[in-house]
């Protein structure tokens, strides 16, 4: 039995969750409108082990979402992390915050793109296929940009993300939006993967990624 605490603090959202065999058994988040991980997420990772009533001893390991996102909030994630993993004496897994937004729709044809935003009309973004498979590289682009437009307009493609708008060139009858931050309760399956492929992260070397 693997029992793995996925934390996710690259945005807003700061979000916890604890996953048994790569099924989400509980999970606390807050969206809020500053950044307050420092006060909230081990506040959040003692509810959900009160909760689900597994003890830190229990874990097998722990995943953090290591970016792109706020540079202090990714840290924040990170530096717990590291720390649970070392005091408890277990691996550290890390997953993009692209690819957890990646597992909030399934769709059953063209293509998906998950975006953060950075900075003004800056944005995190990559380009996966129906198949949750990564067709490009995490990318930093305006929303302007030729990335977001040269799909053939007969491909849907679903946008999803932490904005709340979109430019014109963007809508079409083939262009669907859905609002969505990062949440750990999309980790679980990913984590449990990675962790079964014993696909694990060097605890001192790890950093976040800000592209």
């Amino acid at each position: 039995m693997s029992l793995i605490l996925n934390l996710e603090t690259s945005t807003k959202n700061c979000s916890v969750s604890i996953a048994k065999n790569g099924i989400c058994i509980v999970y606390v988040e807050e969206c809020s409108k500053k950044y307050f991980h420092s006060e909230k997420l081990h506040t959040f990772i003692q509810y959900a082990t009160e909760i689900s009533k597994i003890r830190l001893k229990d874990l097998k390991s722990v995943c953090v979402s290591k970016g792109p996102g706020s540079y202090t909030s990714l840290r924040i994630g990170l530096s717990a992390a590291k720390g649970l993993c070392y005091s408890l004496e277990i691996p550290l897994l890390s997953v993009d915050s692209l690819t957890i937004m990646s597992q909030k729709i399934n769709i059953k044809s063209g293509f998906l793109i998950p975006m953060i935003h950075a900075k003004s009309d800056l944005f995190y973004t990559s380009l996966f296929n129906k198949s949750k498979k990564r067709l490009s590289s995490i990318l930093i682009k305006k929303i302007h940009d030729d990335f977001f437009t040269y799909l053939t307009k007969s491909e849907k493609i679903y946008f999803i993300g932490n904005i709340d708008f979109f430019g014109e060139k963007l809508f079409s009858n083939n262009r669907f939006f859905t609002k969505v931050y990062p949440s750990a309760m999309d980790m679980s399956f990913i984590s449990y993967v990675k962790f079964c492929n014993k696909k694990f992260d060097d605890i001192e070397k790890l950093t976040p990624s800000y592209f």
